[in-house]
């Protein structure tokens, strides 16, 4: 009896239940063999379903979804690289590059005939604009290129977030975001810096590198060092489905950025000449003005303004035509760079060079006086002797000698030596030319600049053939004070004053300093380039400096005599018509007289005279120089 109730209340083990047969064939609920064969044909008959839905779409409908296929894929275009950041000389960025979103369309993909005006609505009302501008658009198309076109550049962030919303249901276009030129100071720097537009039919056929999107560079540094700033494109990967919608966008392989430029140039400089220059402009009625400022011992351009001057930030993206024409059309041309490509009369600034040669040429001694006592000399005709000739001088100066004719600007004094009087031989045109030539004048000086004009310097067998004249000595005697035919540039005048300042030594003009990565490694560094030791005699050149020095103590450039620093300067006044009613304001110079660290060229379009119109210009350069040099220059 014990026994029995031990074993109702023992707890039996599941093992224990199947060890025992019995017990286990009590658990067991036998399947139906109906319901196995049922689960067996339903098995059979999916698979069936399934190998034959494979054979349908493989084999039946194999070419439709291949063809399906093919078209639902990833398109490679290319992706253009960010240009070179370019800086001045105390590395503050002139030029760097903003990032937008574009629109682009690929016109093959547009979907054809009766479905065209739908697509061309759809997108008129995502882009916010009228249908008719979007239907002028595709007129304008090659329906047969895969090409991307650009549609609109740098969408509008309200535009951009609504437009990605629906391009899914746009064919054929899609949204890609790409680095945009930006000019800092805009116009600035505009003859300096130049500017990018889109390339050309030219362009592509030359330079295998360009596709139909790229910009290029069209002037200035832009242009002088387009393979430097222009990097190397990526790749960028667009998914479009079967029927040309575009999926998505992503960048497959990353562009590498251009090379830097780190430029000679001061920015703060540029932009305080700049702004004086235009205020003379307006207070006389200028129609333009350029000035160049080098370093006399290195050749590098510290500053180079050409007025007027255009926002090159308008050529970045969709150009505005407006502006663009508004350009174009006026008269003041604000796209030539006068500066580099203005070729001028010299006026008066030719003397020093001229006062040079003689010297050298022993033409006179540096004391020997010339009569200008009545202002003018008189010669005969050389064919007729009935025929006399007056030559004026601006005044009368009683008697001079070379560096007093150089300070007060003695016409007659530079007839003398230049084409001879009296007994004075002088120099004739051939010396004369050969020495303006040594100072760079009537040739090319090679600046990094695009354009460069390499200004006249007019001799015998040129006025044959261009005017099939003769040559007289009235013609040497306006070279000799820088009237007539000779022309000269802004930079050749800032380069031969220089020579000047360091004693004679005639350097190529630097506006690029260096070459950089976008790591900021050098890459190229310009050293100081000699064109030409001139040959003449330092203590000659020592006395054209002393004159020039007396113009600022006793002469035409007296407005810069009480500067806290020693100027030596010339001041030149060209005619421009024969009416003596509109001349050229010139002045040349350089600073410090006993270190010249800084030497200047201006020139003021029709605003008189270079004593009162480009003197109070250099004077504020002159301080400025001053101002930043200060602890230098006051040890």
């Amino acid at each position: 009896m014990a026994k029995n109730i031990f074993l109702r209340d023992r707890q039996i083990e599941p093992e224990e239940i199947l060890l025992d047969k019995k017990a286990a064939s009590k658990l067991e609920t036998p399947l139906n063999n109906g319901w196995l064969f049922i689960i067996l044909i339903a098995a059979f008959s999916l698979f069936i379903l399934l190998l034959g839905r494979a054979f349908w779409l493989q084999i039946q409908q194999g070419d439709f979804y291949e063809d399906r296929a093919g078209k639902n894929s990833v398109r490679l275009y290319r992706n253009k690289s960010p240009r070179g950041i370019i800086y001045d000389r105390n590395s503050k960025i002139l030029a760097d590059n903003v990032m937008n979103f574009n629109l682009f369309v690929i016109p093959a993909d547009i979907p054809k005939k009766e479905k065209t005006d739908n697509w061309v609505e759809a997108l008129a009302r995502a882009l916010q604009k009228n249908k008719t501008e979007i239907s002028d658009f595709f007129k304008t198309l090659n329906r047969e290129t895969t090409e991307p076109v650009l549609l609109v550049s740098d969408l509008p962030k309200d535009v951009l977030i609504d437009l990605e919303a629906q391009l899914i249901k746009i064919p054929a276009v899609f949204i890609s975001e790409e680095a945009e030129r930006n000019y800092i100071e805009g116009p600035l720097f505009s003859h300096l810096l130049g500017y990018t537009g889109k390339v050309s039919s030219n362009d592509l056929k030359t330079d295998s590198y360009y596709s139909i999107l790229d910009y290029i560079g069209k002037d200035g540094l832009e242009l002088q060092y387009e393979n430097e700033l222009r990097g190397t494109p990526g790749k960028l990967a667009v998914m479009v489905d079967s029927n040309n919608n575009v999926l998505k966008t992503l960048v497959a392989e990353e562009p590498k950025t251009g090379n830097n430029l780190i430029l000679n140039a001061d920015k703060d400089l540029e932009r305080l000449l700049t702004g004086v220059l235009n205020e003379k402009i307006i207070e006389t009625n200028s129609t333009g003005a350029a000035a160049v400022v080098l370093n006399p011992k290195t050749g590098e351009v510290l500053s180079l303004v050409s007025l007027p001057n255009f926002d090159n930030n308008i050529f970045n993206s969709s150009l505005d035509d407006k502006a663009y024409q508004a350009i174009i059309k006026d008269k003041r041309k604000p796209f030539f760079n006068r500066a580099v490509s203005g070729a001028y009369s010299s006026g008066s600034t030719i003397k020093p060079f001229i006062a040079a040669a003689a010297l050298n040429e022993n033409v006179v001694s540096p004391d020997y006086k010339v009569d200008d006592t009545l202002g003018y000399i008189t010669i005969k005709n050389q064919y007729d002797p009935d025929i006399t000739y007056i030559f004026h001088d601006w005044k009368a100066h009683g008697f001079v000698d070379i560096r007093k004719a150089i300070a007060v600007s003695a016409n007659v004094y530079f007839y003398v030596i230049g084409g001879g009087y009296g007994n004075i031989k002088g120099l004739g045109i051939e010396k004369i030319e050969k020495y303006l030539k040594m100072f760079g004048f009537g040739l090319f000086l090679g600046i990094d600049l695009p354009a460069e004009s390499s200004g006249l310097v007019p001799n015998p067998a040129w006025k044959k053939s261009a005017k099939n004249e003769a040559w007289y000595t009235g013609d040497t005697y306006n070279v000799s004070i820088g009237q007539g035919d000779v022309l000269v540039t802004p930079l050749q005048l800032a380069a031969a004053i220089s020579a000047v300042a360091n004693d004679g030594i005639l350097y190529k003009p630097k506006v690029v300093s260096k070459i950089t990565d976008a790591g900021n490694n050098t890459i190229k560094e310009f050293k100081p380039e000699i064109i030409r030791d001139i040959n003449i005699d330092k203590e000659k050149i020592k006395i054209v400096k002393e004159g020039m020095r007396k113009a600022v103590t006793e002469g035409s450039a007296y407005l810069l005599n009480d500067l806290p620093i020693k100027v030596a300067g010339k001041t030149g006044t060209a005619q421009v018509t024969n009416t003596f009613r509109k001349t050229n304001a010139w002045f040349v110079g350089f600073a410090p007289y006993d270190n010249p660290e800084i030497a200047i060229a201006i020139v003021i379009e029709g605003a008189g005279e270079g004593s009162t119109a480009a003197v109070p210009v250099a004077k504020q350069v002159f301080e400025w120089y001053y101002n930043k040099n200060y602890d230098k220059l006051n040890k």
